[in-house]
């Protein structure tokens, strides 16, 4: 036992000695963990610009009396449509399970509006008529939550809130058999607006939009007066309007701030159109699309029959919702522009529509329907455009066609109609841009101004005796702001994006 106590005394100098050594030697530790990568989130503030085409159809009453005439009303319903411009901001927060709750509020100008406008001439000066009338959303806004899931750098969402902004209507006839009515009004008017749209992260701080808004205001009324000739007392009454709805399709920019002083980071913003194209856009595509079309179309009925003569020029707001389908083929080049050509089919409810009823009065009886249609179109452009990142802007023109249609008729005393269809060609220019979602899914946002020519025909008055007539409509012109899918065949994978936050 001694001895087994001595030697293990004696060995503890080396194993002390042993120790000391290896405390000098290098220590061995694990590399360090790298930071996470960063998380994309829709969760901030943003701010952006908007713009883009809507318009429905409008409704007014108007009502005159006095004791010595009696009365007269009116009921007319007319197409609207325009341009719209503006600005919104919001906030939108993103939660773990990729829900997003947002509040956005936008302001716009508008120019949807509708209008009539309509001038008789005749052999007999007492058939002379001037009539003109419009109904007007001035401006409008919105404020509406919103309610998303994000796919990463993309966010469908729905929304809907209140919605508010000017409306105004105005109206003037003239007849030279003696009666002179107008009536105008101007309110800023409480609805409410609802819709759904889809944003795509175009980079860390910009993002692209594309939206559909249902808008509905309430209308206006006022007093009117009817001017007669003296002696007679002048007529007294009211218009009012419908409510004040309007279908908006729009695109449009969003920029999110990251931070105090973040202002424009990643080298300003004109950067993203100097990068690189993340994927090679050439191969055949087949896609779908859906949007809102409008503008203005004039015309003109002539009339006569022995003794007699008279026309009438008339002039009214298209407006309408188009859908169909789109094929093409596209080829880059190695310094990213990108060369193509492309066709498509729609379908088409742009209309420009004016009906009108009038009961009592000098005529008694008075009604008139006067649509005029383009029932379909096509397109076949060519298409250039610059490759930049994951997108495409290009800008597109080439030949149009599509059936134009009237088919009027007036009762005031007698009947007079007039209807054709017919196959016209004209020309179309616009431009637009593309979103890779992936090598073969791409988002599409389009303006296409579309120009056919108008139609001609016989009419005809069942009077006593008959009338022999014809009639002449304008240049069916047409903007159309639409939105879309493309799916191109073999497309080439994409490169690798950096992630930059």
């Amino acid at each position: 036992m001694l001895k087994k106590f001595l030697l293990s005394c004696a060995a503890l100098p080396a194993l002390a000695a042993l120790s000391a050594k290896a405390a000098d030697l290098p220590t061995r530790k694990a590399p360090p963990s790298p930071p996470p990568a960063p998380v994309f989130t829709w969760t901030g503030l943003h701010i952006g610009y908007n713009s883009g085409y809507g318009g429905a159809v409008y409704e007014a009453n108007v009502g005159l009396a006095n004791p010595l005439l009696g009365g007269t009303a009116t009921r007319t319903f007319d197409q609207g449509s325009g341009w719209f411009i503006g600005g919104q901001v919001g906030y939108d927060h993103q939660f773990s399970n990729g829900v997003v709750l947002g509040l956005e509020s936008d302001m716009q100008w508008s120019d949807i509006r509708s209008s009539h406008q309509a001038t008789t001439t005749a052999s007999a000066p007492l058939l002379f008529t001037y009539a003109n009338t419009q109904q007007s959303l001035e401006w409008f806004g919105t404020t509406r939550g919103r309610l998303g899931f994000a796919f990463g750098r993309l966010l469908p969402y729905v929304t809907g809130g209140v919605a508010y902004g000017e409306v105004s209507a105005t109206g003037l006839q003239a007849l030279a058999a003696g009666l002179t009515s107008s009536g105008t009004a101007r309110s800023t008017n409480v609805g409410w607006a609802a819709g759904a749209g889809l944003d795509i992260s175009l980079s860390s701080r910009l993002s692209a939009r594309a939206e559909y808004l249902y808008l509905q205001l309430p209308g206006v009324s006022a007093p009117a007066v009817g001017l007669t000739p003296p002696p007679l007392p002048a007529l007294v009454g009211s218009f009012s309007t419908g409510v004040m709805q309007a279908h908006l399709v729009r695109g449009g920019l969003n920029y999110h701030f990251g931070g105090v002083g973040d202002l424009m980071p990643e080298g300003g913003f004109l950067a993203m159109f100097f990068e690189k194209p993340s994927l090679d856009w050439t191969g055949f595509y087949v896609g779908v699309n859906g949007g809102y079309g409008g503008g203005t179309v004039g015309g003109v009925t002539a009339f006569a029959q022995p003794g007699l003569a008279f026309s009438t020029y008339v002039s009214n707001r298209a407006g309408g919702a188009v859908a169909g389908g789109q094929a093409g083929y596209n080829y880059q080049l190695a310094n990213q522009i990108v060369l193509g050509i492309e066709t498509d089919a729609q379908w088409s409810g742009v209309t420009a529509w004016h009906q009108a009823t009038t009961i009592g009065g000098p005529g008694g009886f008075v009604f008139t329907d006067t649509p005029n249609a383009m029932t379909w179109f096509g397109t076949t452009r060519a298409r250039i455009g610059y490759a930049h990142g994951l997108s495409l802007l290009y800008a597109t023109g080439g030949v149009a066609y599509g059936e134009i249609t009237t088919n009027g008729a007036q009762f005031a005393g007698a009947l007079f109609s007039g209807s054709g269809a017919r196959t016209q060609v004209g020309w179309t220019a616009g431009g637009g841009s593309e979103y890779a979602l992936n090598p073969n899914l791409s988002l599409k946002a389009e303006y296409l101004y579309v120009d056919l020519s108008g139609i001609d025909g016989p009419a005809v008055g069942l009077g006593l005796p008959p009338f022999a007539g014809a009639f002449s409509t304008g240049r069916f012109a047409t903007n159309v702001t639409r939105v879309g899918l493309n799916w191109r065949f073999g497309g080439a994978a994409m490169a690798p994006v950096a992630a930059k936050y």
